[in-house]
């Protein structure tokens, strides 16, 4: 009876060392969940070089008609603004300030390149806080900063920011 019961056991372990590895082997590695990123400071470059200076213009246009009617309320207003925009923009062009206000002008754009790119999410390199390996990055900053249609100088010194670090937030003032 001992030899029956080994002999079935080791059936059984035979046909597991079959089924088993075979079974392992045919399961699909996970799928990488892909998250696009982009350098929130190329954003900030190719908008503040092309729209940025025509809604600067426009200001401009506007500040000289409020002086030229006599409105010192808007006056006042616009004078603030502008100081304020451009401290915004700094801290965008220059450091890891948030674009989502630019990213609101080029949105109904947005979607084509999570697409084109099979990405779910699209971030700021900055945002990016933590990954671990069931996470793969793709960079879409240079198909983000395509939508603003920047000349050649603005697309060399887009290449230039990517080369340098971010300058600390706390270090951009207002002044």
């Amino acid at each position: 009876m001992k030899a029956k019961t080994r002999s079935s056991g080791s059936i059984l372990m035979l046909i597991f060392s079959f089924f088993v590895p075979s079974h392992v082997q045919s399961q699909p590695a996970a799928e990488k969940i892909r998250v696009g990123i982009f350098d929130s400071r190329c954003v900030a470059m190719a908008y503040g070089r092309t729209d940025f200076l025509k809604e600067i213009g426009e200001l401009r246009k506007e500040h000289e008609k409020a002086k030229a009617d006599g409105n010192d309320a808007r006056v006042k207003e616009l004078e603030k603004y502008g100081p304020t925009l451009q401290f915004i923009m700094h801290q965008q062009g220059f450091s890891t300030g948030s674009v989502m206000n630019i990213i609101k002008k080029i949105k109904d754009q947005i979607p084509a390149i999570a697409e084109r790119n099979r990405v779910r999410l699209i971030i700021s390199k900055w945002e990016l806080c933590h990954q671990d390996d069931s996470v793969e990055t793709v960079d879409v900053t240079d198909q983000m900063v395509s939508l603003f249609h920047p000349d050649e100088q603005t697309l060399e010194i887009i290449e230039d920011v990517k080369k340098m670090e971010p300058v600390p937030i706390e270090q951009i003032s207002g002044d």
